[in-house]
C-alpha cells in the first residue's frame, strides 16, 4: 500500500502571538520599530494609512506590531472593521474600544472613565438622527452606560440627567436636543475635551489599529474615517488605517460618484501620512516561504532539505513575482493536484506558475533555467575551478545551457537525474532534426513519460496538462 503523507497545514493564530515578529520573513520588525519611534514622537493626534496590496501581509504586520507595542507598554487597540460593519454608525465602536483601553490604564481612574462614557452617551443621542433609537439603547448598554431594563444616561449637562427607557420618550428627547444646534455642538466639544484630558494622562501614545477597512461595507468604511477625523482627532491618539489604498479609493468613487483621482484626494483629506508596506521580492525571503510551505505539504523532509522541485519553484517565483499569499495558494493547489511521479509533479508546478501568454513550453523552460544557471553558477570560470571540472578541449562558451543546468544541479546541490535538463536536451535535439517526423520522435522519447494522459503529440502536451489543472480544485 502506498504511504500517504499527512499535510501539516497550520493557520496563523493572531489572537495568541507569544513572540512579536516570530517567523518574520520580510524584515517587518524594522518597520515596526521605526513606526513605534514615530508615534512616540508625535505631539498631536494623527491618522496614518498602512497601504499594501491584497496578500502582502498587512494583517500579519499589524498583529505582530500590536504585540510589539504591548511589550513596550503601549496602549494599543486592534479593531477588525469588517467584523463590525453590520452597525449603522462606527462612532460607538471606536468610543467603546477607547473606553476599554482607558480601563486598562493605570493613569486613569474609574470616575474619569465614567464621565467619558457619559459624554459618549451625549454624542450618541446627538447622532440619533442617523442611529436607530433601539440600536442606540442597545449600544449604550454594550459600553456600560446602563443596564437592561434600567435607565440610560442622558445628554448634555455632563450626562447626569436620566431619560425614561421607553424608546418613544427617548426619541422625543432626542428630537428636542437635535433641534438645538448650539447644544449639539457643545455636546461634541465636551466629548472631545474629555477625551483629550484622559489621553493626556496616558504615559504613551494610544495606538488604534483599524484593519480590513477595504473589505467593509462602503458607507460604513467612509463614515468610519469621517468619525475619526471629526470626533477623535486628539493629541496622543494615533489611528492606523490598514488598507489597499487604491481599492479603498474605488470605494469612495463608487459611493460619491467621483473619478479615481478625486477618490484619492478625498481620502487624503482624512489621512495625515501614508506608510507603504513594500513587498520584498528578493530570493532570500521567498526561499523561506517556499521552504516552509513545501515542508508543510510533505515535499521536503525538513526545513534544511532541498530538491530540484524546490529550486525550480524558487526561480519560477522570481520570474512570476507573485505576492506571498498568491504563492502559497499555488503551492496548496499543487498539493491537491500532485501525482505519484516526482518528474510529472515538476511539470505540474511549472504549468501552475507559467505565464498564460507563453504558449511555447520550450521558451518558458529555457527562460527559467537560464535565470537559475546565471544566479546559482555565478562566474563560470570560478565555478569550474571550484569543482575541478574538466572543460574538455573546447571553450567554456561551448558548454550549452542544458549542460550548465546539469552541472549546477549535480555539483552545487548533489541533485542527479534532473528532469529539466532532459526536457531541454530533447527540445535541443528536436531543433536539430532534419524533418518534422524526426523532431517529433526526439520529443516523444521524453515527453510521453511526463504527459498527464496518454501521449499523442507534442502539440497536445501543454493542452492536456492545462485540462488536468482546470478539472482539479480551483483557488
Amino acid at each position: 500500500m502506498t504511504e500517504i503523507k499527512q499535510l501539516n497545514w497550520a493557520k496563523d493564530d493572531f489572537e495568541n502571538i507569544e513572540a512579536a515578529w516570530e517567523g518574520d520573513l520580510w524584515d517587518r520588525k524594522r518597520l515596526g520599530e521605526q513606526l513605534t519611534n514615530y508615534v512616540d514622537r508625535l505631539q498631536c493626534g494623527a491618522v496614518l494609512a498602512l497601504d499594501a496590496r491584497w496578500g502582502e501581509g498587512k494583517t500579519w504586520f499589524v498583529r505582530h506590531w500590536k504585540k510589539h507595542l504591548e511589550n513596550e507598554n503601549h496602549n494599543v487597540i486592534y479593531l477588525d472593521a469588517f467584523a463590525n460593519d453590520y452597525l449603522d454608525d462606527p462612532f460607538l465602536t471606536i468610543a467603546a474600544e477607547i473606553s476599554q483601553a482607558f480601563k486598562g490604564s493605570n493613569e486613569i481612574d474609574a470616575k474619569e472613565i465614567e464621565d467619558f462614557n457619559s459624554k459618549t452617551a451625549s454624542v450618541l443621542i446627538s447622532l440619533a438622527a442617523v442611529i436607530p433609537m433601539i440600536a442606540a439603547k442597545a449600544s449604550m448598554h454594550w459600553i456600560g452606560l446602563g443596564g437592561a431594563g434600567e435607565a440610560i444616561k442622558a445628554v448634555y449637562d455632563e450626562g447626569k440627567d436620566v431619560f425614561d427607557v421607553a424608546s418613544d420618550e427617548i426619541a422625543s428627547k432626542v428630537k428636542e436636543k437635535i433641534e438645538n444646534h448650539h447644544i449639539e455642538k457643545q455636546t461634541i466639544q465636551d466629548f472631545k475635551n474629555e477625551l483629550a484630558k484622559l489621553a493626556e494622562k496616558l504615559d504613551k501614545t494610544l495606538v488604534f489599529i483599524i484593519d480590513e477597512l477595504d473589505r467593509c461595507r462602503p458607507d460604513f468604511a467612509i463614515r468610519l474615517i469621517e468619525r475619526i477625523k471629526h470626533f477623535f482627532d486628539i493629541p496622543k491618539i494615533v489611528f492606523i488605517l490598514v488598507m489597499d489604498k487604491t481599492q479603498f479609493s474605488k470605494v469612495v468613487c463608487h459611493n460619491y460618484g467621483y473619478d479615481e483621482t478625486l477618490g484619492e484626494e478625498y481620502l487624503d483629506k482624512f489621512v495625515d501620512f501614508t506608510i507603504y508596506l513594500k513587498a520584498a521580492r528578493d530570493a532570500e525571503n521567498f526561499e523561506a516561504i517556499i521552504k516552509t510551505q513545501l515542508y508543510k505539504i510533505g515535499e521536503l523532509t525538513s526545513l534544511e532539505d532541498r530538491s530540484e522541485l524546490y529550486f525550480w519553484l524558487l526561480y519560477l517565483q522570481l520570474d512570476k513575482k507573485l505576492n506571498s499569499r498568491e504563492l502559497i495558494k499555488k503551492i496548496n493547489q499543487y498539493a491537491l493536484l500532485k501525482t505519484d511521479s516526482k518528474d510529472k509533479n515538476l511539470i505540474l508546478l511549472s504549468m501552475l506558475l507559467r505565464f498564460p501568454v507563453v504558449n511555447n513550453f520550450k521558451v518558458f523552460l529555457e527562460k527559467i533555467a537560464l535565470n537559475l544557471i546565471e544566479e546559482l553558477r555565478g562566474d563560470k570560470h570560478q565555478f569550474v575551478r571550484k569543482h575541478n571540472i574538466d572543460t574538455w578541449s573546447g571553450s567554456l562558451n561551448d558548454i550549452s545551457n542544458v549542460e550548465w543546468y546539469k552541472l549546477v544541479m549535480e555539483r552545487e546541490f548533489d541533485i542527479k537525474d534532473s528532469v529539466i535538463d532532459k526536457i531541454l536536451a530533447a527540445y535541443m535535439q528536436a531543433d536539430r532534426a532534419s524533418d518534422q517526423s524526426s523532431r517529433e520522435y526526439s520529443l516523444k522519447e521524453v515527453l510521453e513519460k511526463l504527459a498527464i494522459t496518454s501521449y499523442t503529440h507534442s502539440n497536445n502536451f501543454i493542452r492536456d496538462w492545462e485540462n488536468y489543472i482546470k478539472r482539479g480544485i480551483q483557488f
